[in-house]
């Protein structure tokens, strides 16, 4: 998941939502032709959730930054591999998954276009992951020949 600072999380919601939007504009979606270039082409947008979370595009969707769009729920996912997927065979019109996941996509010559990345490290944003105190594990190298156990959120 993607995290921003606070002084501009709601510009970098509606960027975030419109990077999501444009990551892969190869599914079959409702449109309308524009001879006048004012009416979107695409009216409406399907994705899958997440269950017990909210979605950039939803929360972006409840905030009114996609009118006219609209999203049309399809399911819940749990892979983000699975949701790019989707997109890629034409049940969905956007995804995420991690970095590795849309890089075999695109290796495999799938039609997705990545626009921003999944989760990663900045200035502001930082993932740890955290030993109990007394712990003998200090660094990275510490793990060298150790078994290890993650959740999949982060896990790949």
């Amino acid at each position: 998941m993607i995290h921003f600072a606070k002084k501009s999380s709601t510009t970098a919601i509606v960027c975030l939502l419109a990077s999501s939007l444009l990551l892969t504009a190869c599914g079959k979606t409702e449109t309308t032709a524009s001879a006048s270039g004012g009416a979107p082409e695409v009216t409406e947008l399907r994705y899958q959730g997440g269950v017990g979370s909210v979605t950039f595009p939803e929360l972006a969707d409840d905030l009114g930054y996609l009118a006219p769009l609209k999203l049309k729920f399809i399911g819940n996912t749990i892979s983000g591999p699975q949701d790019i997927q989707a997109v890629v065979t034409g049940d969905t019109d956007f995804g995420g998954a991690f970095n590795g996941a849309i890089v075999k996509l695109i290796s495999a010559k799938a039609p997705i276009k990545p626009v921003i990345a999944y989760y990663g490290v900045d200035e502001n944003t930082w993932t740890g992951y955290y030993v109990l105190d007394g712990s003998p594990i200090k660094s990275a190298k510490d793990l060298i020949g150790k078994k290890i156990a993650v959740n999949t959120l982060g896990s790949s």
